[in-house]
């Protein structure tokens, strides 16, 4: 059964190429061409862009994969000594500590600590140096996540620009020579240039708008751990300073305090009976 399939394809394409010879020769010739090549040939003046395109998306994928790491901002094993030194209330030892450790979140602790000023706990001040110091460190990080997002959009639009170039050669090309020998093979060129161009703008952006997406959404979680772990520290800081990381356990100023009896009332039966006098 499928050596008559083969013989009947077999016919048919002897019949086929005998009827138009130029076909096979283009299939042939089409066989014999790389793909570099073809590509080389039909982006014309727009193959540079795209080549600068395709690198500085390539760069921009590997480049955030390394960065964008939770532990490149947030390290437990750093912000805990630092919460302990704000348990002891010992801001100096806190600031040196984030001196010490070059990350994103030790600065942003850093800018609340400096707003401390002779003891005093200004809870709004430090909340303030906290809000500033994290807009400027994050930041950073998000300009690179964000060019991802400027080669995706600008890639479609090399492509566009392109499609719109080579369909205007194919009609300029029609419209002098008109349809039939030469001229259809011009036209046809100009388009398949015009197609080449778009599909290169789509190689270029879908990776990397992807990418963009998946960075994204990455940095914010790691943005909202930077948050929480702020919100921490200015918390630990006020606790710290009403004294409740004593030893006893209990806040400063809890002590205990019964009102003292009226004249004549008799003790609630459910209060604690009162020792004799000694």
């Amino acid at each position: 059964m499928k050596l008559g399939l083969n013989r009947k394809f077999s016919i048919i394409g002897i019949i086929f190429a005998s009827l138009s010879p130029n076909f096979l020769a283009n299939i042939v010739h089409a066989q014999q061409k790389g793909f570099g090549s073809a590509l080389v040939e039909n982006l014309g003046p727009f193959l540079v862009p795209f080549i600068i395109l395709i690198l500085a998306g390539f760069t921009l994928i590997i480049y955030n994969g390394i960065a964008i790491r939770k532990k490149a901002f947030v390290k437990d094993d750093v912000v805990q000594p630092i919460m302990q030194e704000l348990q002891n209330l010992n801001v100096e030892g806190a600031m040196a500590l984030c001196e010490q450790y070059k990350l994103p979140v030790t600065s942003v602790l850093k800018g609340g600590l400096a707003r401390i000023q002779d003891d005093e706990l200004d809870i709004e001040s430090i909340e303030k140096g906290l809000e500033e110091t994290s807009g400027l460190e994050l930041a950073k990080p998000f300009t690179w996540i964000n060019l991802l997002n400027t080669v995706g959009s600008i890639a479609p639009m090399v492509g566009l620009l392109g499609t719109v170039t080579g369909m205007i050669g194919a009609f300029q090309v029609l419209q002098s020579s008109g349809m039939g020998g030469e001229s259809s093979q011009k036209m046809a060129g100009n388009i398949g240039s015009a197609l080449w161009t778009t599909a290169s703008g789509l190689v270029v952006a879908i990776p990397t708008l992807i990418s963009y997406f998946i960075y994204k959404t990455k940095f914010g979680t790691i943005v909202a751990e930077v948050n929480r772990i702020a919100g921490e520290m200015v918390f630990t800081l006020v606790r710290a300073a009403r004294g409740g990381f004593s030893e006893g356990g209990e806040e400063a100023g809890e002590e205990y305090y019964e009102e003292p009896m009226a004249e004549g009332e008799l003790p609630s039966p459910d209060a604690p009976p009162i020792p004799p006098p000694a």
